[in-house]
């Protein structure tokens, strides 16, 4: 009976102590969670412009109010464009509290005085969407 006891109290001990590693995990997780703030994008700029040599280019100029890296990995001009290439400097990633500026080089050509919708895609799942910036001579 005495071996039955120590066992028995062994288990109990031994669930009491997961639960509490489970609680402590669990409170700590969701205490994080609600202190942390994502990126936080302030776009400054956003252009399409000729170039002297008759291509056209993005201008985009933003900066990372928040608390986590902004990483943007695709850009779309809505209908109509996609840059998502490496060579194009993606991903971009903006650190909290700091600000960058990039040109993209497009591969179509623009109507001048046309309103375009941008869109930027971040690996954190936002999307920033940006209406009708019109296209305008360098």
């Amino acid at each position: 009976m005495a071996v039955h006891r120590f066992i028995a109290t062994i288990v109990l001990l031994a669930v009491a102590i997961t639960f509490t590693f489970i609680g402590i995990a669990w409170i700590s997780t969701t205490i994080n969670s609600m202190m942390w703030k994502p990126e936080i994008l302030k776009i400054t700029k956003a252009e399409i412009n000729q170039l002297p040599n008759g291509s056209w280019a993005l201008t985009i100029e933003a900066i990372n109010i928040g608390e986590g890296k902004a990483e943007i990995y695709r850009i779309v001009i809505e209908n109509y464009e996609e840059i998502k290439e490496p060579e194009q400097g993606l991903p971009w990633v903006i650190e909290p509290g700091h600000s960058g500026i990039k040109t993209f080089i497009l591969s179509k050509s623009y109507t001048y005085g046309a309103l375009y919708t941008i869109r930027l895609y971040l690996k954190s799942g936002t999307v920033y969407t940006f209406l009708e910036y019109k296209a305008m001579a360098g």
